[in-house]
């Protein structure tokens, strides 16, 4: 027997449609019921991290790895080479001063195995030649100073200065990279053991070892091996010494 009260048969005829709508409205979840639920389902409802919060460990951690490789690449940029400004007309014409230039710091790195059995001062990436364009220390008080001159003779070599040329082992050297013969005299002398003797490729207007003597090998700070600026002048540095004219 059928109760008054069921809700097919109280209206009048059965609605099929009713059904459908009944079973629909059942499977509809209450949070999608309203706009106000669908803020549950919002992406941009979510309140974003800020901060450090925002990268998480992985990001933070990936972001001190490319710091550090960043410290440690210029780091060893700054052992290798280093960068000077050419102040004066001492070596000109090779170089002018403002010019910029960038020098091998390793090229005569001396390396202490004297700890080592049978160990001694070595430098791996050569010694100072005939013809080399150096800078080296020349004083540190009351100010430092640093001076880029051309390597004329090494220890055991002798020089001297005479008649309009320098001359290396008693030959007169033809050198086409100054500015203008030497119009001094200087002795003959041998180079010690340990130094080197440099003059500037400005001969007349130069400060160098034909005025301060020889230099020791330990102030040499490296090898200058690439002008940079001005761009029009960019091309690395030619070390050579003249060729004896006899």
């Amino acid at each position: 027997m059928i109760s008054d009260t069921d809700p097919t048969t109280a209206g009048g005829p059965h609605d099929p449609a009713a059904d459908y709508d009944a079973v629909a409205q059942e499977q509809v979840p209450p949070s999608l019921a309203s706009h106000h639920g669908l803020t549950t389902f919002d992406p941009w409802s979510v309140p974003r991290k800020r901060g450090l919060a925002a990268w998480g460990l992985a990001g933070i951690a990936e972001t001190l790895e490319v710091v550090a490789l960043a410290l440690i690449m210029f780091m060893g940029v700054r052992v290798v080479a280093h960068n000077y400004i050419v102040d004066g007309a001492s070596m000109a014409p090779t170089f002018q001063s403002s010019e910029l230039v960038i020098v091998n710091r390793l090229a005569y790195r001396e390396i202490d195995l004297s700890w080592l059995p049978g160990g001694h001062k070595v430098r791996p990436f050569g010694k100072p030649e005939p013809g080399d364009v150096v800078v080296f220390l020349y004083q540190e008080e009351p100010r430092e100073r640093d001076f880029i001159k051309r390597v004329i003779a090494v220890p055991g070599q002798t020089v001297e200065v005479r008649d309009g040329h320098v001359q290396v082992d008693g030959r007169a050297l033809a050198e086409p990279y100054i500015a203008a013969p030497p119009n001094y005299a200087m002795p003959k002398m041998v180079v010690p053991e340990g130094t080197v003797f440099v003059l500037g490729d400005n001969r007349n207007n130069s400060f160098d070892s034909h005025l301060f003597g020889v230099i020791e090998q330990s102030r040499l700070i490296g090898r200058a091996e690439l002008r940079y600026w001005p761009f029009d002048r960019f091309w690395r540095v030619n070390h050579h010494i003249g060729t004896p004219t006899s």
